[in-house]
């Protein structure tokens, strides 16, 4: 009976660490494994740190503005409404597939390695560097470059 009463538990609790920040914007991936029996929730969080911010903006302002990707030439562009979903926690807005561009190859090697497992990109979009989930559309991380 005790056996099973904790098994019980164990079942309860792994359900709700796993359901944890889903749906919410919170720009993590919950992943389970198990192992023996049990559900561990491990969370992956894609961020840009202190020096991929420090070089992403030294990148930008070494680019003539004739050179910069069309991600960051256009900036200002977006209507308010979609300005405002370009937020850490928010969702890409569909159909600006046009307006975004990848990071390039230099800018790239530059930074540390995104989480293995976390199927994200780094993108520029309307004057902002991005860190976005590519199946989820999830805006992970954004800096403001101008």
């Amino acid at each position: 009976m005790k056996r099973i009463v904790l098994l019980l538990g164990l079942l309860l609790l792994s359900i709700s660490l796993f359901g944890q920040n889903k749906g919410k914007g919170q720009g993590q991936f919950a992943k389970s494994s198990a192992k023996a029996g049990t559900s561990v929730s491990v969370s992956v969080s894609a961020v840009f740190g202190e020096s991929d911010r420090r070089v992403i903006q030294q990148w930008v302002q070494g680019v003539q503005p004739s050179k910069l990707p069309p991600g960051l030439a256009k900036r200002g562009g977006l209507p308010p409404g979609l300005q405002k979903q370009l937020r850490r926690g928010g969702a890409l807005p569909p159909g600006l597939e046009k307006r975004i561009s990848t990071f390039p190859v230099d800018l790239t090697e530059r930074l540390g390695p995104l989480p293995s497992g976390c199927d994200c990109d780094r993108i520029f979009l309307d004057g902002k560097a991005l860190i976005v989930a590519r199946a989820a559309s999830a805006i992970l991380d954004v800096i403001s470059l101008f």
